[in-house]
């Protein structure tokens, strides 16, 4: 085989092997836990494509759709009785160890911007920050708006004890009866300050 053609049918060989084993994730949403950028850890949103990263959980459904604006927003669906008490077991959100770490033993405020969905829309909302076994939140019940409209609350996040162990954001619609649906825009999480300060030596 002559060289001019040996090398270029190489070369294109080559490439088309990278591109073969790069295809899987090219267009891929996020998935996985929220991750801070490892510098500012101020401010956690979740906004745009990166709503794709919660775990449906529980029998929930969860799903990216076109907003108006060319906006992505977050469609969680829930039955009654569908979803247990346990933030990790119905629609939520992992908090990665860095988020953790950084907000351990701080003041957090979060925020969900929300309105019910079109069809089968929830008329309230339920949030739970959970730190695992050293506390949570509870679930924070706030009535929703036609319009999407912020709801917040701030949680002092309980000092870190032993092991590192996984952070959870559970949101859900409150489902009184057959089957309801909210629409997320936005999530923030704003690290406000410590909630204590340690008693002078």
């Amino acid at each position: 085989m002559r060289d001019w053609f040996f090398f270029p049918a190489a070369l294109a060989l080559v490439a088309m092997m990278v591109f073969l084993a790069i295809r899987p994730g090219i267009g891929a949403l996020p998935s996985g836990a929220v991750a801070g950028d490892g510098a500012n850890y101020n401010k956690i949103a979740i906004e745009g494509d990166y709503l794709h990263k919660i775990f449906a959980g529980g029998n929930a459904k969860t799903e990216l759709v076109d907003g108006t604006d060319n906006k992505t927003l977050l469609y969680i669906e829930a039955e009654t009785g569908a979803l247990r008490d346990e933030s990790e077991l119905g629609p939520h959100f992992r908090l990665a160890a860095d988020i953790e770490a950084q907000f351990s033993g701080m003041t957090v405020r979060i925020t969900v911007r929300a309105r019910p969905a079109d069809d089968r829309g929830a008329m309230q909302i339920a949030m739970n920050y959970s730190a695992g076994r050293v506390g949570e939140s509870g679930w924070r019940v706030f009535d929703l708006k036609p319009e999407f409209s912020d709801f917040s609350f701030d949680y002092d996040v309980p000092r870190i004890e032993g092991d590192q162990g996984v952070d959870y954001l559970g949101i859900r619609p409150v489902v009184p009866n057959k089957s309801r649906a909210v629409l997320i825009e936005r999530i923030t999480l704003d690290r406000t300050g410590p909630w204590k300060t340690e008693d002078p030596a």
